[in-house]
């Protein structure tokens, strides 16, 4: 590191004054090296000082600001842009104000003629006015930003939706659901159709557009409070006391038991942690006034405190507050004492109230006698930090709770050392016990000993005695100071509160060591405490003693000073205090506090007096006094003149001394001691005293200082000034902290005296100057001393701010009134303001300011301060100068503070700038700046942080001062040189930014950069000409040229930083510290009310204008928000945004789910406008982004246009594409639900303490890689130990180190209310912007190409519209939207063009809105589409509507349709109103148009209702394929979809069926389109499959004309998606076991396979062909095709289905009861379980039998009917069970209505339904749309059944092979015991008789051949079961004959019977 000499120092001063003269000083800029701070680099002589700033090759140089602007004020045209061109006149100001004091009156010493001189000067530091230096305009720039205020409430669709939907949302969202009732706007948009001049329509939509938009764009995105913290200096606390934690305790009530005798209390806190007194003592006395009456001596007016107000500085888990309780002494022991308040209670009879008025009058007598000696009696202890938790358990305060502190304050202690009484409110407490005093044991020790021992668990404790009694108090936390509150001191505080009359004390506290705080107020206090007393050895009765204790002020007897402070009750001072009387101990341990002011000086004489007496507590005759005297012992408050402080054993004088005696002397003579001269009587001194030191070598410091300050002159004390300075350095910290206002205010003018010595002063100088240095390093360097945010230490900071003035050398005679502008009258006197010259180097003559003659007649030349202090700084060497810039920040201030003086005294701010201060020291300053500059360029990165921010901080503050122009060239060189640098240490790269942040930071930013400079005058270089053209033109202002860096010259600098962060190699975090300045500059100059004016903001804005060339080069490393799931909660997407009609159908399935109203439908983002290599994180993206929209918002709209206009085609692309990123990158997402907040806030709380445990405990790396604040490129060759996971900047925050449990949701209702506010508010303005931006570019419609330009501009709205948008933008957008559609309709209506489905889609969307404004809007635009189209493209605009409606109708709400409703019928309002289109066929069209969409929407809707019921469900969809069918896409997708259905339920044959009708769909169109002889003709192909598949033929031939429309231009409608979807339902059929179907549809595959010559395809096929057969064969008659239930709903609860029947196809094996219980079931969960009922008879219902408000169901049986000519062609198994449509079920019935009665009365109904299609369908069920009823006699009847039952045996007997199961199953319910009697019942009812009616004789004839018949098989199945069964089976054969052949006879009768007539007839 440079350093050199104090020899060398001449040398550097001759240099620099054989410059001086003529300005051109150059930098003497030392060369740091790396390897040790403290080495010395020997000083080249040929370096000669300059003004001039050596720049790298070839720099921007600033120009000459101050000629600029001098140049600029002649200009009389500047008007309102006057403000821009120089600083103000009223910048700075120099501020006397009084100092601020707490009390009414100042603390002040009693005699201020008669006080020392180290005294006089303490008080004159805590007195003095406040000198300050403000920034009068600072505030415009730095004042807070109060996020979000005063936001206009902004609708948006999602939140109404979420409010409408989720009514337990703690209602945050009523105001949106409130404007929803009350919005009213028109029906439709008049004059819309009216033909309208388009500048007109222009005009009125900017004006729209732009009214009552916010002017403060960044209210609603503000830079991060933290990051804003890092880079501005905050006014630090003024020098008064601070307090840390403070509670007020109002006492309430205390008494015991029965109330005998006045009490005293006396509380304090105790720290059992640390086993010390935190506080002082404080007396309370809340006797009645009876007690008080005999407890005091003399009536006068007295003070009763009953507030006391506690400071705790170091809270710890174990402070008490410690309740004393005494009485006046009395005869007895305590316990004696105390036997009564134990024993007796309070209560009413007789003999208690004569015990209590016995003991009532024995204390009386004792009061009398002794009311001024009291004795212990009790003593209670409460726990404050459970008692302020709320908790009831004792130490409960959790050690490990972290107080993260504020957040512009930075507590560097210890983490596991700090604890923080938590927040709470008003707590009361009521002690009922007290604890009886112990007489042996009165010590603090014994007592903190009693009270840990109390925590524990003892059975000793359990048996201590207690006495009983109330203490009832308030604990609360201080806010505001208290109605007649007084200090510790007695003085009364100010307060602004009234009407509590009570008094209130501070109590002083006793602040643990370590703690340092500087003394600010006058305090002289002394605190005494005796501790023990031994009398042992002493004969004689005396036991019961006490120390009288007195300040003497003198050695006279009776020179008594009435200093001590009277306790509650007493007078404010008294003269004397007693200590409290051990009865009967001749040893006693004392507990007395004694509190004394001091006099304000003290002498030699002033001592303390201590006087021994025994107490007779009884009256004796011989004695008027109960005072009989012991001793007298004495002790002097000062030693040798210092303050005395400890622990004294003193010895005890038997005899009175005389008067007068020597303080000093230690024996008098002819007076006794006691115990042979021994130490008898220890007692403390505790001083607290701000004016005397207890650092004897501070002492002697501050009485030399006050020596020379007598004389002005350090003549003959060199050595003793040196000498006592240098001691400074071993004075403890802790003193030194809390003299540090003093030590400073004398040591910064002895800095300046020791220069005026010359040559002998030099060496006190640098040790002064030394030594300065090592305190500020110090304090820095402590742990211990609080520190803002920049590391700054509080004290430190106050002393520059507030204390520091130019310290007083000689007076000034000028009025001082004339010196501050704000000098108040009364503050005149208090200001003293001195020359600081200096006269050691005489050949130095910087100033030409000239002091009075000195003896010799000669001229005194002398430097001022500043320039004194900066060259202390620059000659600084070795380790010296490494601690001066560490902490140059404060050397810094002190110089810009004195500078600032300066300038007011002097008068000079109305001097020109340049000439303000000399050009040496203008020189100083550079070389000052350069070496800081190599410091930082040269030291390791933890060291040069703030040293880099000092400087940007002082040459912030010079820009107020100094030459500007000088100041700006200093900024460009410490940029340029960390800027060369940074390649080999990239942490400079860090710095550099850092410091561009704090120079930008000034408030006069924008006229540093001269806004109004003319370009054309600023070519004075070659080297720009060629940039002149440029910078003329309006595209010139857009480029980054050196010109424009020359002229705006910090706007250059932070744009070449963003240009250089946004490259592609650029680091991740040095890229977001980039934008992160960008962002919080614009913000300052967004809330700076001095750019409220449109045109200044405007001139603001241009200087940022080449900030768009440099987005737009990095645009393709921007983020898109919407395109990234991590980077932004976005809401779920409800509705995608398709590219044409085949990615509508095939690019997401339809998932049919719960509808979700808290979805944005219009998310997701067109596609076109994409960053898939995009480097910049989400965070910086947004940043930029947002600070491109201010620049769009603010600059001059001209401009904006002229520089687009100059831009390529191309490049106006990729601008559109930035737009539309904007657009992405701020889309509102919505309110999350409380469930989801709280989730988030855990988790995140979680996560937050997960990482602080790892910081703390080591699990993921040193504590002091967690407190590194940021990450740089190649940072692991600067700190290889830091681990990768620790790439962000990590900072200390209170919301990292704090986490919650539970979520205040008060808190968070109200938190999420105002980021809804402010998101919504954010999202309109940012789309309003870009809306602006592209009015702007559609108005560039002459430029070439400019269609591109068009349709990019329509994608950008086509977006805007995709977003979460608010009515509010939505209704600009519309408008912009229809503008745009009527000057460019080629951008939409061309062939080529993409975006028409796209926009019909998102109209459609907006018609859905729950807003009625948006409804009428989106209405509007569709409509004007539809006209528009009508001659050309109407047939595809219709097309692409109902394709767009059929995409959304799927996922439409019944609200939803119900908004879509009142959208049609917006639109029919406009045709019947559309004058122009009458005579045309449009109306019609748009009519038939509305109603097709409004048939299928009603459709699509219904299935949002039957998300449960999937029968319904595919019912719904086939109902709207069926509604599709002119629509072949949608058509096959939705066919799709129901396979997909039926796949899920594994309804395999139906899916089949599906894809069969798929196929026939493409077949169809196939062969109309192309016609090949290969592929089927269409749907006939198919028709053996299915007789439903013809259907598919009926699709009109205009849909086969779309395909050039890009309708059906999917994969599907070729012949690869043909095979596919036959080979998918093959697939299927095969799962179904429907092989006969698999074979018809491979012949259909086969021709085509042929035509290609597929051999390998034909293979398979017949191979799956050969294994098809061979399943036929094998399974057959054993497969289960299905079973068939006919179903009838009844009743209004079904809806569409009441009264309607269908027949319900199930698996094979489902039984009646299986479907009844499955139906019923469903139904019940649906209606309820009451609602639903079981017809169980299958006959016609009777509707009005039934209970209206009921669902019936009625489920039968059925059978697949067939003619007796089907069977002949349906021969095999498979074809009675395919293309079913008739089905069979009979009823029973008789004629007297019921449904069985006898036999030969039992009618039976035959019920024939026929359905609308065949079985198997696309469907499980299919409604009946025919019936037909057949009703059989009774004895038809018996004949069917008769015939059924042989058949079935006739089938059992032929089955082959044999099946003897079946067949005796048969035979048994055929000829069986319990089964013989029915078919001979039968043969009695019906044969027994001939029938008397002729038409029954067939039927007669026709039963008995049927009996015979049955006979016969019944016999032939006997005669196979013979041959089938076994040995073991031959008794059942047996038994299976005899039952026949029984049977056979018994009919033998009823079957031989003939009818004689109908033989007649026949052989007739």
């Amino acid at each position: 590191m440079a350093s050199f000499t104090f020899g060398e120092r001449q040398q550097y001063l001759q240099l620099g004054s054989s410059e001086a003269a003529t300005g051109k000083l150059k930098p003497f800029t030392p060369h740091f090296r790396r390897t040790s701070l403290t080495d010395v680099q020997e000083f080249s002589p040929s370096a000669v000082p300059s003004c001039d700033i050596p720049f790298s090759p070839d720099p921007v140089d600033p120009l000459d600001f101050e000629v600029h602007i001098a140049n600029q004020m002649e200009n009389s045209e500047l008007g309102s842009l006057t403000n821009l061109v120089d600083f103000p006149k009223d910048d700075i100001e120099v501020t006397l104000s009084p100092r601020a004091h707490r009390t009414v009156n100042p603390a002040v010493p009693d005699d201020w003629n008669n006080l020392s001189p180290q005294v006089r000067s303490c008080v004159k530091t805590y007195t003095k006015n406040w000198l300050t230096v403000i920034r009068r305009y600072q505030k415009c720039s730095i004042g807070s930003r109060r996020k979000g205020l005063n936001l206009p409430h902004q609708a948006f669709e999602c939140d109404e939706s979420f409010n409408m939907e989720k009514q337990n949302f703690l209602n945050v969202f009523a105001a949106q659901a409130d404007e929803l009732e009350t919005e009213v706007p028109d029906l439709f948009i008049q004059n819309l159709l009216q033909p309208t001049d388009q500048e007109e329509v222009d005009r009125k939509n900017e004006i729209m557009r732009k009214s009552g938009r916010l002017l403060d764009l960044f209210m609603l995105f503000p830079p991060s409070d933290e990051d804003e913290a890092m880079y501005h200096r905050t006014i630090p606390p003024s020098p008064c006391e601070q307090f840390e934690q403070r509670l007020q305790i109002n006492f309430l009530e205390f008494k015991f038991e029965i109330e005998i005798e006045p009490m005293f209390l006396i509380l304090a806190l105790y720290d059992l942690k640390e086993r010390r007194k935190i506080s002082e003592n404080f007396y309370l006395d809340m006797n009645l006034e009876e007690f008080r009456d005999i407890s005091q001596s003399q009536a006068q007016s007295l003070c009763y405190f009953r507030k006391a107000i506690f400071s705790i500085t170091q809270p710890s888990s174990e402070i008490y507050l410690v309740i004393k309780v005494e009485k006046v002494l009395q005869q007895g022991s305590i316990t004696d004492c105390a036997e009564p308040y134990m024993t007796i209670k309070e209560n009413e009879t007789a003999k208690t109230k004569e015990k209590v008025g016995k003991l009532r009058f024995q204390a009386n007598s004792f009061c009398q006698r002794l009311s001024l000696y009291r004795m212990p009696f009790a003593w209670a202890a409460v726990d404050l930090v459970s008692l302020t938790s709320n908790r009831s358990s004792q130490n409960s305060l959790n050690r490990e709770t972290i107080n993260g502190g504020s957040g512009s304050e930075m507590r560097s202690r210890s983490l596991d050392n700090r604890n923080h009484i938590p927040q709470f409110g008003p707590v009361q407490h009521s002690l009922n016990m007290f604890n009886k005093q112990e007489e042996d044991k009165l010590s603090d020790e014994d007592l903190m000993k009693f009270i840990t021992d109390e925590k524990k668990p003892s059975p000793l404790l359990r048996r201590l005695r207690k006495i009983p009694g109330i203490f009832r108090f308030e604990v609360s936390p201080v806010k505001d100071t208290p109605f007649f509150c007084f200090t510790p001191d007695f003085l009364e505080l100010k307060s602004s509160n009234s009407g509590d009359t009570e008094l209130a004390l501070e109590v002083l506290e006793f602040p643990l060591p370590g703690v340092l705080t500087p003394y600010t107020i006058y305090r002289n206090l002394l605190y005494v405490y005796p501790q023990f007393f031994n009398f042992t050895n002493r004969q004689g009765s005396a036991r019961n003693i006490t120390v009288k204790i007195q300040l003497m002020g003198s050695e006279k007897v009776n020179n008594v000073l009435p200093v001590i402070f009277g306790k509650s009750g007493h007078p404010e001072y008294v003269n004397e205090s007693y200590t409290p009387v051990a009865y009967h101990s001749r040893s006693p341990f004392f507990y007395e506090e004694v509190k004394i002011k001091l006099p304000s000086r003290l002498t030699e004489g002033h001592h303390l007096l201590f006087t021994f007496y025994h107490i007779n507590c009884q009256p004796k005759q011989s004695q008027d006094s109960p005072e009989v005297p012991l001793g007298y012992s004495w002790l002097s408050i000062l030693d040798n003149g210092h303050l005395r402080c400890g622990t004294f054993e003193l010895p005890v004088n038997l005899d009175k001394p005389p008067s007068p005696y020597s303080v000093s002397s230690s024996s008098l003579p002819g007076l006794k001691k006691l115990d042979n001269r021994k130490a008898v009587f220890k007692v403390e001194l505790r001083p607290v005293s701000t004016v005397h030191t207890q650092e004897r070598t501070l002492e002697r410091f501050f009485s030399l200082c006050e020596a020379v300050g007598e004389h002005y002159s350090l003549t003959h004390q060199t050595e003793a000034v040196n000498q006592a300075v240098s001691m400074l350095r071993q004075v403890c910290l802790e003193e030194l902290v809390k003299f540090l206002n003093v030590v400073l205010d004398k040591l910064l003018p002895l800095l300046h005296l020791s220069s005026r010595m010359g040559a002998e002063g030099a060496l006190v100088s640098k040790e002064i100057f030394d030594v300065l240095v090592a305190i500020v390093d110090r304090l820095q360097n402590s742990e211990e001393v609080k520190k803002d945010s920049l590391g700054r230490s509080h004290y430190l900071a106050s002393y520059v701010h507030y204390m520091f003035n130019m310290p007083v050398l000689h007076e000034i005679r000028s009025s001082e009134s004339e010196k501050y502008a704000t000098l108040k009258p009364e503050a005149a006197p208090a200001l003293r303001r001195v020359r600081l010259r200096s006269t050691s180097d005489p050949a130095i003559q910087p100033s030409s300011l000239m002091l009075p003659k000195d003896r010799g007649g000669n001229q005194k030349h002398a430097k001022l301060f500043h320039e004194e202090l900066a060259y202390c700084i620059v000659l600084t060497n070795g380790q010296v100068r490494d601690q001066v810039y560490r902490h140059l920040w404060f050397f810094f201030e002190l110089l810009i503070k004195s500078m600032s003086q300066y300038l007011s005294d002097m008068d000079r701010w109305s001097y020109p700038v340049k000439i303000r201060f000399s050009e040496s020291f203008q020189g100083i300053v550079n070389t000052m700046v350069n070496i800081g500059t190599e410091f930082v360029k040269n030291q390791d990165a933890e060291i040069t942080e703030m040293t880099n921010l000092s400087l940007g901080f002082f040459l912030n503050d010079l820009l107020s001062l100094m030459d500007r122009g000088f100041v700006l060239r200093l900024i460009g060189h410490h940029h340029r040189e960390l800027l060369e640098k940074a390649a080999a240490w990239p942490h400079l790269h860090d710095r550099r930014i850092h410091f561009l942040r704090v120079v930008c930071s000034h408030e006069h930013f924008v006229t540093l950069n001269l806004p109004l400079a003319s370009r054309s005058k600023l070519q004075d270089d070659n080297r720009l000409l060629e940039d002149a053209t440029v910078h003329d033109s309006v595209a010139g202002m857009f480029r980054l040229s050196r010109k424009f860096h020359q002229q705006h010259f910090l706007v250059g600098l932070l744009l070449k930083e963003i240009a250089d962060a946004l490259k592609p190699d650029s680091g991740r975090l040095i890229r977001r510290e980039a934008v992160n300045l960008l962002h919080g500059l614009l913000a300052s100059h967004d809330k700076d009310p001095r750019l409220w004016n449109r045109v200044l903001k405007a001139k603001v804005a241009s200087l940022y204008l080449p900030l768009l060339g440099i987005i737009l080069t990095a645009l393709p490393q921007l983020q898109n928000l919407s395109d990234s799931d991590g980077s932004k909660s976005k809401l779920t997407a409800r509705y995608s945004i398709p590219r044409n009609a085949s990615s509508l159908i095939f690019t997401s399935p339809v998932m049919l789910t719960p509808h979700t109203t808290s979805t944005n439908r219009y998310s997701t983002p067109i596609a076109g406008f994409s960053s898939p290599n995009a480097t910049i994180t989400a965070e910086v993206t947004q940043t930029l982004l947002f600070c491109l929209l201010w620049i769009l918002k603010n600059a001059d709209e001209a401009t904006i246009k002229g520089w687009m206009q100059s831009l390529p085609t191309t490049q106006m692309l990729s601008f559109l594409e930035l737009l539309d990123l904007c657009v992405s990158n701020f889309e509102y997402e919505g309110q999350p639900s409380t469930e989801q907040v709280g989730s988030h806030v855990y988790r995140k709380s979680r996560d937050m303490k997960a990482r602080l445990e790892d910081a703390i405990f080591g699990t993921t790396g040193a504590r002091s890689e967690m407190m590194k604040r940021r990450e740089y490129p190649g940072i692991d060759r600067l700190f290889s130990r830091v681990s990768v996971g620790l790439q962000e900047k990590l900072r200390w925050r209170k919301d990292l180190t704090q986490w919650r449990q539970a979520v205040d949701k008060d808190k968070l209702k109200a938190e999420i209310q105002q980021e809804a506010l402010i998101s919504g508010n954010l999202t309109v303005e940012t789309n309003l912007i870009v809306l602006d931006t592209l009015e702007l570019v559609i108005q560039l419609s002459s430029m070439p190409e400019f269609k591109p330009v068009a349709t990019g501009v329509l994608k950008v709205l086509i977006h805007s519209l995709c977003c979460n948008q608010s009515t509010l933008y939505l209704q600009n957008c519309f408008n912009t939207q229809r503008a745009l559609i009527a000057k460019f309709p080629e951008v939409l209506f061309d062939e080529d063009s993409e975006h028409c489905m796209d926009l019909c889609l998102l109209l459609l969307q907006r018609c859905m809105s729950h807003f009625e404004s948006t409804r009428v809007q989106a209405s509007a635009s569709l409509y004007l589409l539809l006209r528009q189209s009508y001659k050309v493209h109407f047939s595809r605009m219709k097309m692409y509507i109902t394709l767009s409606l059929a995409s959304l109708a799927e996922k439409i709400s019944n609200q939803d349709e119900h908004c879509l409703q009142k959208s049609f019928g917006i639109m029919l309002i406009y045709l019947e109103t559309d004058k122009a289109m009458e005579g045309t066929s449009f109306s019609m069209q748009v009519e038939e148009l509305l109603r097709n969409l409004k048939a299928v929407l009603c459709d699509t809707v219904k299935l949002q209702a039957f998300l449960m019921d999937v029968d319904m469900q595919i019912d719904l969809m086939f109902r709207i394929a069926k509604g599709l069918q002119n629509y072949l896409d949608l058509r096959l997708m939705w066919l799709r979809n129901i396979a997909m259905k039926h796949i899920e339920r594994k309804k395999f044959a139906e899916a089949a069926h599906c894809m069969v009708h798929s196929a026939a769909l493409v077949a169809e169109y196939l062969n109309r389109v192309e016609g090949a002889v290969h592929l089927p003709m269409g749907s006939v192909n198919f028709q053996k499959i299915s007789i439903n598949v013809l259907e598919e033929s009926l699709v009109c031939d205009e849909v086969f004309s779309m395909e050039k429309e890009g309708i059906c231009s999917g994969n599907s409608f070729s012949e690869e998606g043909l095979l596919e979807l036959l080979d998918e339902a093959v697939e299927l059929f095969n799962k179904a076991e429907y092989y006969e179907a698999v074979y018809e549809i491979y012949k259909i595959i086969v021709p085509i396979a042929e035509f290609y010559r597929n051999i390998k395809k034909l293979s398979a096929i017949h191979g799956n062909l050969k294994e098809t057969f061979d399943l036929i064969l094998n399974k057959d008659s054993k497969r289960l095709f299905g079973t068939f239930f006919r179903v009838g709903f009844y009743g209004s609860l079904f809806g569409e289905l009441n009264g309607k029947e269908y027949i319900y196809k199930e698996p094979g094996i489902t039984n009646l009861v299986e479907i009844s219980a499955r139906l019923q079931e469903f139904y019940k969960k649906q209606f309820g379980k009451d609602q639903v009922e079981i017809i169980k008879e299958s006959s016609l219902v009777k509707k009005g039998n039934l209970n209206p408000s009921k669902a019936y169901l009625q489920i039968t049986y059925v059978e697949p009917y067939f003619e007796e000519y089907e069977l002949k062609n349906r021969v095999s198994y498979y074809e009675r069970n395919s293309n079913l449509r008739r089905f069979i079920y009979s009823t029973p019935y008789t004629l007297n209505g019921r449904a069985h009665g006898e036999l030969s009365q039992q009618y039976k109904r035959k019920t024939i339904l026929t359905t609308l299609h065949a079985f198997p369908y696309i469907k499980t069920r299919i409604s009946v749309i025919e019936r037909q009823e057949i009703s059989l006699r009774p004895i038809e009847a018996v004949i069917e059944d008769m015939q059924k039952k042989t058949h079935e045996l006739a089938k059992a007997t032929s089955v082959d092979p044999p099946n003897m199961k079946l067949l005796q199953m048969v035979l048994q319910g055929s000829v069986g015991t319990t089964v013989n009697q029915g078919p001979l019942e039968v043969a009695q009812v019906f044969l027994s008789e001939i029938p008397d009616d002729p038409k029954l004789f067939r039927h007669h004839n026709k039963l008995r051949i049927c009996f015979k018949e049955f006979l016969k098989r019944c016999d032939d199945a006997l005669k196979k079961n013979k041959c089938l069964i076994t040995h073991d089976q031959l008794e059942y054969q047996r038994e299976l004959e005899r039952n026949y052949e029984a049977l056979q006879h018994n009919l033998q009768p009823f079957i031989n019977r003939k009818i004689p007539h109908l033989y007649v007839m026949t052989r007739l």
